[in-house]
C-alpha cells in the first residue's frame, strides 16, 4: 500500500475570514508562499497586502518574488544556525554577527570583521531543485582568538554565507521584530480554517487520487466553508439577493454531451446542451 500526502495552502483575509486562495500542492511548502501570496492578490485584484506568513515557509527566494511582486511579507524568521557542545554555542549563532551594509562585512561578537573576496558561489538544494548564490565571509582573526571554541570548530576559523535574497530575508526579520502583535493574528485567522475543516467536518483524508483531481476536491471543501461563512456575514436572504445581483466575469462554455441507452438491441442517442462557467 502506498501513502500519498498532500500540502493544503490557504490564504485568508483578516476582515471576513474568508479564503481568498487555496491550492493543494504534493512537495514541500517551503517553495509555496510566493505562488499562493500571489494568487491572493489577483483574486483580489489590489495592489499591495501585507501576508502574514508561518514560519515554515520561510524561504528567502520566496520572500524576494513577494517583494518584487508588491506584497508584504512578515514570516516568522528561524534560527539561523545550530547550537552544538563541540561548535557554536548559543552566543555565536549567524544572528549574533552584525552586518554591515555600507562595506559589505561582518562583525562578530568579539568585534572582529569578516570580510569577503565579492566572489558569488552557487549552491544547489536536490531535493527542492533549486539553486542560489551566495558570497562567502571570514576573518585571520580566527586562528588567534581565545573563544574560536564557542564560535567554530572548523580549523580554518569560522565562514559566514550571506546569499542573493539576504536583503530580502532582513527586511522581512525587521517587519517581524516589529510587529508582533500583528503576526499573532495569523494562527487566530489561519488556524481556524483548518481546525473547523479537519476537526468538526471530519476532513481528514482525501477521496481522490492525482493532485489535479484533489486540488478539485480541496477547492470544494473551501468554497463549501466560504459559503457557511457567508451565510454567517450577510444571512441567507441577502446572500441570495447578492447573488442574483453577481454579474459573472467568466465566459459561458456550452458542453455537448450524449447518452446512450440500449434498449433491445436498439441505440437512442439524445443530445443536449448545459453551460458551464470555467
Amino acid at each position: 500500500m502506498v501513502e500519498v500526502s498532500y500540502n493544503i495552502q490557504a490564504a485568508v483575509d483578516d476582515k471576513h475570514n474568508l479564503v481568498v486562495a487555496t491550492h493543494t500542492i504534493n512537495r514541500n511548502y517551503k517553495n509555496a508562499v510566493s505562488a499562493i501570496a500571489i494568487e491572493a492578490k489577483e483574486n483580489l485584484a489590489i495592489e499591495t497586502y501585507t501576508a502574514l506568513v508561518d514560519k515554515g515557509y520561510h524561504n528567502g527566494q520566496e520572500i524576494e518574488a513577494c517583494k518584487q511582486a508588491n506584497i508584504t511579507t512578515i514570516v516568522a524568521h528561524p534560527d539561523q544556525g545550530k547550537s552544538n557542545e563541540k561548535g557554536t554555542q548559543p552566543g555565536y549563532l549567524v544572528s549574533k554577527f552584525t552586518y554591515n551594509k555600507e562595506t559589505n562585512t561582518y562583525t562578530c561578537p568579539q568585534g572582529q570583521i569578516l570580510t569577503t573576496t565579492g566572489s558569488w558561489h552557487k549552491k544547489t538544494r536536490d531535493k527542492e531543485n533549486t539553486s542560489y548564490q551566495f558570497q562567502k565571509y571570514c576573518t585571520p582573526a580566527c586562528k588567534t582568538c581565545l573563544v574560536k571554541d564557542l564560535c567554530t570548530s572548523r580549523k580554518g576559523g569560522r565562514k559566514i554565507d550571506r546569499s542573493q535574497y539576504a536583503d530580502a530575508i532582513e527586511e522581512n526579520h525587521q517587519r517581524y521584530k516589529n510587529n508582533p502583535q500583528l503576526y499573532r493574528k495569523r494562527q487566530e485567522i489561519n488556524e481556524h480554517i483548518f481546525g473547523t475543516i479537519k476537526r468538526k467536518w471530519g476532513y481528514n483524508y482525501t477521496d481522490l487520487i492525482g493532485l489535479e483531481k484533489v486540488n478539485g476536491e480541496h477547492s470544494l471543501i473551501m468554497l463549501v466553508y466560504n459559503i457557511k461563512r457567508s451565510i454567517n456575514i450577510l444571512g441567507v436572504p441577502e446572500l441570495i439577493a447578492k447573488l442574483k445581483k453577481w454579474k459573472s466575469p467568466y465566459k459561458a462554455k456550452v458542453l455537448l454531451w450524449q447518452k446512450t441507452d440500449y434498449l433491445k438491441g436498439i441505440s437512442a442517442f439524445i443530445f443536449g446542451k448545459i453551460k458551464l462557467a470555467t
